[in-house]
């Protein structure tokens, strides 16, 4: 994931087409539920969902999934 994709914030409905690249896009969180190892925070935004990894050892925030 070392290419950025300059896109304007893209809508979380559009995150698809930015796989392997880093983004920035803007909502707010809808739900966190703390596993084991993990974090897991749903983000929306008017156009969707998606859901992101958080590891509890790091701080990094990786996609896991869209909805």
């Amino acid at each position: 994931m070392s290419d950025i994709l300059w896109l304007s914030h893209p809508a979380i409905a559009d995150l698809s087409h930015c796989i392997g690249h880093r983004v920035t896009t803007h909502g707010f969180v809808d739900a966190i539920r703390d596993q084991k190892r993990m974090r897991l925070i749903v983000m929306r935004d008017k156009t969707g969902k998606v859901q992101l990894g958080q590891s509890k050892e790091g701080s990094a925030l990786t996609e896991v999934e869209f909805g």
